[in-house]
């Protein structure tokens, strides 16, 4: 699973950066991202009645709680962050590329502050590295 997941991981945000870099122009974007959020709704709820949990849903509706909602407003700004960016004119090949590294450097902060998770010099180097990338890529002579 531990492959799998990866996989399935890489899958979706190939598909999703080649799918939202299509969305037209003359779509509202918070429009396009509810019709989004319909597709979604039904695809979990498809998969929901095929596999139900073995210990019924109520008990897994019951643990549903603020954590939910909090990844819905993320959700919604990286959707909305993403259809913004495309139309502005960032191109396919770096406009996710710049947002993950910053996106996976602010991460590694929360996680040496507030999981108090250790970053080794390899990791050091790898950061530094990636901020050296970013301003390559992003550099217009």
């Amino acid at each position: 699973m531990y492959l799998i997941s990866a996989l399935l991981a890489i899958l979706g945000g190939v598909t999703y950066h080649h799918f939202v870099k299509r969305i037209p122009a003359t779509i509202h974007p918070i429009v396009s991202i509810v019709g989004i959020y319909v597709g979604v709704l039904l695809l979990s709820g498809t998969l929901l009645a095929l596999f139900p949990p073995v210990e019924g849903y109520r008990f897994h509706f019951r643990q549903l709680s603020w954590v939910q909602f909090a990844v819905a407003v993320s959700v919604f700004l990286i959707e909305l962050g993403f259809v913004l960016m495309y139309r502005a004119g960032w191109n396919l090949s770096t406009g996710n590329l710049v947002t993950g590294v910053f996106i996976n450097i602010i991460l590694v902060g929360l996680g040496l502050f507030l999981l108090r998770e250790k970053v080794s010099l390899i990791n050091a180097i790898g950061i530094a590295l990636s901020i050296i990338g970013v301003a390559m890529i992003s550099y217009r002579p």
